[in-house]
């Protein structure tokens, strides 16, 4: 249970830092296509491995 946590924790905050990188690339480098994208995959990132781990 407690790496399930730290799996989640360490998944929160890689999505967390992408996001926040995302809206950077939209908001200072006027880049939305690379900026949306960006999210798109941390969002995945999150829950990918989230599944991956409850399914085993």
């Amino acid at each position: 249970m407690t790496t399930f946590i730290l799996a989640i924790l360490f998944c929160f905050i890689a999505c967390l830092e992408s996001t926040v990188y995302g809206i950077y690339e939209i908001r200072v480098n006027k880049n939305r296509t690379a900026g949306f994208l960006i999210i798109l995959l941390s969002i995945i990132g999150f829950i990918f491995p989230i599944t991956m781990y409850l399914r085993v």
